[in-house]
C-alpha cells in the first residue's frame, strides 16, 4: 500500500485488495473472486481500530420501478417499490485528526427534478406516489442537527453514485456558498466523469446540472479498487 497524493492531505491510503479481482474472462469466476476478497477485506477492517461515532438517519424515500429492483425475481401488483434514502454520519481517526464524512446527504428538492421523477410525478400514479411512496421523513439538516455535529465540522460527502444526486447545496459553487462550507466530495474517477457525459437513457436518472460550476478544489477523485479514508473506513469501488 502507498499514501496517495489526493487533497488535501496524506490520510487517503490506496488498498490493492481488490486489484485484478475482475480479470478472470467467466462472469462467474469474476462474481466469486469480488466474493472472496470481500470478505477478506471485511475481516481486515474489522481488526481496525472502531470508528468513533457512526449513526444513521432516515431522511425520504424514493419510488423506484419493480421491474428494475426486483427483475424476475418476485412478483408483486405495484409497478413501483420504494427505496428508503438514509444519511449515514461517521466520524473516524485519520493521521491528521478526526474527520467527518456524510454519506449520502440528500437534497430533496434538488433532487427530486432528476428527469424520471420529474416525469413520474406527471402521470396517474402520483396520489399513489406522494401518500405511499415518497413519505417525507426529514431533511439533511435536521438530521444532522441530532448528532450535535455542525455544518462547519463535516469534511467530506460521498455517494454510492451521483444518479439522482445534486451536490450544489452541500459544496457551493461560483455564485453560492455550500452549507457545508469546509466539505469535499469523495467520489471515484470513473463515476465523476461519467456525470459528465451522459448517455440519453442514463441523463434519465441524473439531476441536472447536480455537479455544474461546482469548484474543482471541492472534489478529490479517487482511483483505484479500494481507498481507505481512515481507521475502520474505506470506499471500494463497485462498477456495474
Amino acid at each position: 500500500m502507498s499514501t496517495l497524493n489526493y487533497r488535501p492531505g496524506s490520510e487517503f491510503i490506496a488498498l490493492d485488495d481488490f486489484d485484478g479481482a475482475r480479470d478472470a474472462a467467466a462472469p462467474a469466476e469474476r462474481l466469486a473472486e469480488v466474493r472472496r476478497r470481500g470478505e477478506a477485506f471485511r475481516e481486515r477492517l474489522l481488526r481496525d481500530s472502531n470508528v468513533l461515532y457512526y449513526r444513521s438517519i432516515d431522511l425520504i424515500t424514493a419510488p423506484y420501478p419493480v421491474r428494475y429492483g426486483l427483475r424476475d425475481a418476485a412478483s408483486v401488483a405495484s409497478p413501483y417499490m420504494n427505496i428508503l434514502n438514509r444519511l449515514f454520519v461517521v466520524q473516524y481517526q485519520t493521521p491528521v485528526g478526526v474527520k467527518t464524512l456524510l454519506f449520502s446527504p440528500s437534497d430533496i428538492d434538488a433532487n427530486a427534478q432528476t428527469p424520471f421523477f420529474r416525469e413520474l410525478a406527471n402521470t396517474r400514479f402520483r396520489p399513489l406516489l406522494e401518500k405511499v411512496l415518497v413519505p417525507f421523513r426529514r431533511t439533511v439538516e435536521e438530521a444532522l442537527a441530532m448528532t450535535g455535529i455542525s455544518p462547519a465540522q463535516v469534511d467530506y460527502i460521498s455517494y454510492d453514485h451521483l444518479h439522482t444526486q445534486d451536490v450544489r447545496k452541500w459544496l457551493g459553487t461560483k455564485g453560492r456558498k455550500g452549507y457545508f462550507p469546509n466539505a469535499r466530495l469523495l467520489v471515484m474517477r470513473q463515476e465523476w466523469e461519467a456525470a459528465k457525459a451522459l448517455l440519453p437513457p442514463q441523463a434519465m436518472w441524473y439531476c441536472p446540472d447536480g455537479i455544474a460550476d461546482v469548484d474543482p478544489q471541492k472534489v478529490i477523485l479517487l482511483d483505484g479498487g479500494a481507498v481507505k479514508l481512515g481507521a475502520g473506513v474505506a470506499l471500494v469501488h463497485t462498477p456495474g
